[in-house]
């Protein structure tokens, strides 16, 4: 593919998605997410992407929900692994939006639920994700299940993390068993002066994102392999579908 690959991704917050999350507009739906909008997950993608030798992708907004657009606001909560949400975020996408839809969610302490809804999530993703010939199109979908939360894998380069912010962090062990690295990240960042200029409450999300570009990828890998490094695999896989 000479173009760059058109992402639809699905994720459960602001730490994931940066500032593309906090308000669907009707009119961004199905249109690319500025780079300066992005967050921390967009580019671990992207940069998953790129080492393996891809074109380079852009992300597409999704489409306002049918409950978002009838109470005529700009965004309301949702389970992002609710089936009947997911069907309609999908559908909504047209084939010449997206060639691949990607899901990642949280963990949290429900670790076997989750792997279960991750399934079933990614079943309703490929039952409706559908060609210019309203066929389905079943290999061009990934999921991602961050254990315990998308902090664990952003704390994986503990020695990366720590220099970005001018802050000591002991070496992390077994990783996917910890259930504070959420507390641990943001307590870091409360202690740095990294970006103290920036006094917004947009500043934690920056700095997510600034990690973002610059962990080790391998030592997520390594440091996360039921999470993270079982991503990538799904992730190249179904990339490597698109055509």
């Amino acid at each position: 593919m000479s173009r760059r690959i058109r992402i639809g991704l699905i994720a459960e917050g602001e730490a994931e998605l940066g500032a593309s999350i906090p308000y669907i507009k009707p009119e961004d739906g199905g249109k690319v997410i500025e780079r300066n909008n992005e967050g921390a997950l967009h580019t671990l993608i992207r940069r998953e992407l790129e080492n393996a030798g891809f074109p380079d992708c852009d992300f597409i907004q999704r489409h306002p929900s049918i409950k978002e657009s009838q109470k005529l606001t700009l965004r309301t909560g949702h389970s992002i692994l609710d089936p009947k949400y997911l069907a309609q975020i999908v559908i909504l996408w047209k084939p010449e939006d997206v060639d691949m839809i990607l899901i990642v969610v949280d963990a949290d302490d429900k670790l076997e639920q989750r792997q279960i809804d991750l399934e079933r999530a990614l079943n309703k993703i490929r039952d409706n994700h559908l060609d210019i010939n309203e066929e389905v199109i079943s290999d061009r979908s990934a999921g991602g299940l961050a254990i315990r939360n998308f902090e664990t894998w952003l704390l994986a380069d503990t020695q990366t993390v720590s220099t970005i912010l001018g802050v000591e962090l002991e070496k992390l062990e077994n990783l996917e068993h910890l259930d504070n690295t959420k507390d641990i990240l943001e307590n870091a960042i409360s202690q740095s002066t990294y970006l103290s200029e920036d006094t917004s409450n947009q500043r934690s999300l920056q700095i997510r994102w600034n990690l973002g570009k610059q962990i080790d990828l391998a030592i997520i890998k390594t440091g996360c392999p039921q999470g993270y490094a079982a991503f990538t695999q799904s992730l190249l896989v179904a990339t490597k579908a698109v055509k």
